[in-house]
């Protein structure tokens, strides 16, 4: 297929998608056919990256109408009923992907519809993926990464009435209504998982809108084909470095670099630890490794439950300037710029009485339409708890059941969905490190407790919250090192040996 096809594929799909029809006139495979056709045009690289991108930084009214865009975004609503649509008009012309009957040139007097060429599309809701790392946004987007660039990205003013079902409605994000015309695997998203959708962007009405005769116009996504992605969001080689005493099983010819990447491996580690300790933990290069560790962390099995640990680092300052009221919060502490240089998903939840009192953790479904919760997260999210703005206060009924489900989620990686009449518990797999004043977590049991041992000077403390800006940071080269092990190590499988295994 010549680029100029592809270039027109972005610029009229309809029209191709109509030619394809015509070509292949098949209702029931037609879906399928029109999926693996843009599929095959856009599976290099580079032309991947040349279909326009939907998120923050271009929402969607930056595009035309029925342009053509990628959109990688978390499932938040598998929930949405499915829809009839009429495949074939009376004309003979495609139907489906927002075509409609006057695109496909009949008149408002056509004939009745012809009931055997309807068909079903799969409905869900998705949303901009919650603690996406804003380098690891850069890379899968495909755009130029600045080093150490962990700024804000500039969102649209506009306020969405479906901002609820973000989990944290308060920031920048996209939620898009997508429609599945392929529905062969349809039913096999979950959510929280990751996909990319690459489709025809549009505006219509929507399903959720059940309180107005003519529901609210939301923006539609009509799915063209799509992409999954790895348990790590972004690839990483994984290189395991060969105990000493095995050394001599390695050919000749390539010894030496399987020693030297042995040996740059030992070296990268122990530079990224110092960095940590150094930028984030006053220098305490014991809780550096901890924390490091409990991010490359993952869960190995459910049964039986090998989960990953969850740590608390206690003796962890509050902020040196406490805060006055709930519009004005504390600043974060280091680590959490740090940690979000490092890795592809994190998200900072600072606890407070009124936080607790207030928030939904737990996605809860009400009429029908289910509002995110706090923790609705993509799996492999590392999960920063700050609890140094609590207060003494009055501990509340939803104050109580958010700590539980933090709690669940800690010791089964799993997260109740609250339906009207029940509850019922989704697995999840994210990695939770609390930062305490106390011996221990105030409200939380965590299978590790690491005590920091740093300077207690007001100028040590007010490092420990020092803005982003003021983080040091290592050369390009070197952190794009850091990222390679620390993504690399959380995807990789380690063998124990058997002398090992039996000590």
């Amino acid at each position: 297929m010549t680029a100029d096809y592809r270039l027109q594929s972005l610029d009229d799909p309809t029209a191709v998608i109509q030619e394809l029809y015509r070509a292949h006139p098949t209702p029931d495979n037609f879906p399928r056919f029109v999926a693996e056709h843009f599929q095959n045009l856009f599976d290099s690289p580079n032309m991947f990256k040349r279909i326009p991108i939907l998120d923050v930084r271009r929402p969607p009214e930056s595009h035309r109408d029925r342009a053509v865009v990628r959109f990688r975004a978390m499932v938040q609503d598998t929930s949405l009923s499915t829809e009839m649509y009429l495949s074939k008009f009376s004309d003979g012309s495609c139907g489906g992907w927002g075509i409609y009957e006057t695109e496909g040139g009949s008149s408002s007097s056509s004939p009745e519809v012809e009931y055997t060429n309807l068909r079903e599309c799969s409905v869900l809701w998705a949303t901009s993926v919650p603690a996406e790392s804003k380098w690891c946004a850069d890379e899968l987007n495909g755009l130029r990464i600045v080093p150490g660039d962990s700024s804000s990205v500039p969102t649209s003013t506009a306020v969405s009435p479906w901002s609820y079902k973000y989990p944290h409605a308060e920031s920048g994000h996209v939620g898009v209504q997508v429609k599945l015309y392929d529905r062969e695997g349809a039913e096999s998203y979950k959510s929280t998982e990751v996909v990319t959708f690459v489709g025809i962007l549009s505006s219509e009405p929507c399903s959720l809108d059940h309180t107005s005769a003519s529901p609210s116009d939301a923006p539609t996504l009509h799915v063209l084909f799509t992409q999954s992605h790895s348990p790590t969001f972004v690839d990483r080689p994984f290189r395991q470095e060969r105990p000493a005493q095995d050394a001599h099983v390695i050919s000749s010819a390539d010894s030496q670099s399987s020693l030297r990447v042995s040996e740059d491996n030992s070296q990268v580690r122990e530079q990224l630890i110092s960095w940590i300790a150094d930028e984030a933990l006053g220098g305490d290069r014991v809780a550096a490794e901890w924390v490091l560790l409990s991010c490359i962390s993952k869960g190995q099995s459910r049964h039986p439950p090998l989960h990953p640990p969850s740590l608390t680092v206690s003796r962890f300052p509050s902020p040196p300037v406490p805060t006055t009221t709930a519009s004005t919060p504390s600043p974060a502490p280091a680590l959490s710029t740090v940690l979000q240089l490092l890795l592809p998903l994190l998200h900072t939840l600072p606890l407070s009485l009124d936080t607790l009192n207030k928030s939904h953790f737990v996605p809860e479904s009400k009429d029908e339409d289910l509002h995110a919760g706090v923790l609705q997260l993509p799996h492999g999210t590392v999960l920063l708890v700050t609890e140094g703005d609590v207060t003494e206060g009055q501990f509340l009924e939803r104050g109580v059941m958010n700590v539980r489900a933090l709690q669940d989620v800690m010791d089964a990686q799993t997260l109740p969905y609250i339906f009207p009449f029940s509850q019922f518990s989704f697995p999840t797999d994210v990695s939770c490190i609390v930062l305490s004043e106390g011996r221990k977590s105030a409200f939380f049991r965590t299978d590790l407790n690491v005590p920091l041992r740093a300077p207690t000077t007001p100028a040590a403390i007010s490092a420990l919250y020092k803005p982003a800006d003021e983080v040091r940071l290592p050369s390009a080269d070197k952190l794009a090192a850091f990222r390679d092990l620390v993504v690399g190590a959380r995807g990789g499988k380690v063998q124990v040996p058997e002398a090992t295994s039996e000590d």
